[in-house]
């Protein structure tokens, strides 16, 4: 009799162990975005069955931040099931306003789900697990268009060069100093401000008597340049004839010495 007390208390217990290893058990991964202010950017979260027995059921998944303007869509995301030792992504879009405040923030992943028993077709639970998430909030931009008369004019933000007129170019919020730069017309420069999600229009139009201005100089330079270049040559040919005469003069010396002299001897 005690034998068989026993044996049904060790089978009561093995059937709790597996009963109790059956349960299904959920982990979640998330990832971590960067946002910038005026934008939206997707998190990506991983939810995986760990216990690799049982599935789980009508799962539930529920973000929440707790930052002023900032929103996390949808309110939340239902999986119908999660198969044992499996892994299911789903993402939720972060919006963050152009008023944000900058830096990194975190927010929390509830995740509800249920385990099947088949024996009795019913669900049981919910189970609720929690997840922490990061996300950093950046500076946002503002779009420039810029055009100039006449096309193709170098554009450097500060001191960069981005491209050439006509550009549409995202600008990174705050100061700048935004210049255009052409080796007819010379550089044309602006201060700037940007703000996150904005849009600005600069157009430059080269007036043709910059152009001349810049021609004429570029002549003139030129003709200065030719100028000096024949009073040099000038010089190199006055300095040779020179050189000539000099030595001429010294060959009639030689002559008249050798001639007052021979007789001596």
């Amino acid at each position: 009799m005690f034998k068989k007390s026993l044996f049904i208390l060790l089978l009561c217990i093995v059937l709790n162990i597996v009963s109790v290893s059956a349960v299904p058990y959920l982990d979640a991964s998330a990832s971590t975005p960067e946002i910038e202010r005026g934008s939206s950017e997707r998190i990506y979260l991983e939810i995986e069955e760990v216990g690799g027995i049982s599935s789980a059921y009508n799962i539930t998944a529920v973000p929440e931040i707790y930052e002023d303007n900032v929103k996390i869509t949808p309110e939340s995301i239902e999986i119908p099931v999660i198969n044992d030792g499996t892994v299911i992504g789903v993402s939720f879009k972060i919006n963050a306003s152009k008023n944000a405040e900058l830096g990194e923030k975190s927010g929390k992943i509830f995740i509800q789900y249920y385990d099947y028993d088949s024996e009795n077709d019913v669900f049981l639970g919910p189970k609720t697990i929690q997840k922490d998430f990061n996300y950093e909030i950046i500076e946002g931009s503002g779009i420039y268009s810029i055009g100039s008369n006449p096309k193709n004019i170098s554009i450097y933000v500060d001191g960069n060069y981005v491209g050439n007129t006509p550009l549409n170019i995202s600008i990174k919020e705050g100061n700048h100093i935004l210049r255009l730069s052409s080796e007819i017309f010379g550089n044309y420069s602006e201060k700037i401000t940007v703000y996150t999600g904005e849009n600005y229009d600069l157009f430059k139009n080269f007036e043709e008597s910059e152009k001349i201005e810049i021609s004429e100089n570029i002549s003139i330079s030129k003709n200065t340049s030719k100028n000096v270049s024949e009073v040099s040559e000038i010089s190199k040919n006055i300095g040779f004839e020179g050189i000539l005469v000099y030595l001429g003069f010294l060959l009639a010396a030689l002559v008249v010495i050798f001639v007052f002299t021979k007789d001596k001897y």
